[in-house]
């Protein structure tokens, strides 16, 4: 065995986890301006980026769920791109259900799924991804359950 397959297999072993990059991404802003994945990424914080649909009950609650903890701890080196996978038939219901709930958050719209695609091939939602500031992903959730907030903290180590 070469010393790169010991390593490796040692570091699956300890369940030290080898960072897998966020997939990259250019698109379109709901008030119509371009962002990447790349123009999200700031030093020292970790982006969470989370695939909803207006019609999504449990994507409203996560949505919810991450604004409120986000705006009780302005502190936290969390930054929220959310990314909206209505198609052309729903998409209209985007702004309306943004209104409803006062969300301020930034939204990328993705009606063809091209970015949601390269995150996760099942397409099920809600489904967020915790990415560092250096463009790896670092977990993964699918479902919305109260709990993940806690979990994004422990991720980034607070």
């Amino acid at each position: 065995m070469n010393k790169v397959s010991v390593l490796l297999g040692l570091l699956f072993l300890t369940g030290v986890a080898v960072a897998k990059p966020a997939p990259q991404f250019q698109a379109e802003l709901l008030d119509g301006k371009r962002t990447s994945l790349q123009k999200n990424l700031k030093t020292g914080r970790s982006l969470i980026l989370c695939f909803w649909a207006s019609w999504c009950t449990p994507c409203l609650q996560e949505l919810k769920e991450i604004s409120a903890r986000l705006k009780k701890d302005p502190a936290l080196p969390l930054d929220m791109l959310a990314i909206n996978v209505d198609t052309p038939e729903t998409s209209s219901d985007v702004r309306p259900t943004m209104k409803l709930y006062g969300f301020d958050f930034p939204v990328v719209m993705d009606p063809r799924h091209e970015i949601f695609s390269k995150y996760q091939s099942a397409k099920s939602l809600p489904f967020s991804a915790l990415v560092s500031s250096q463009g790896n992903i670092i977990k993964t959730f699918s479902g919305f359950h109260e709990q993940m907030m806690d979990e994004v903290k422990n991720e980034i180590k607070l």
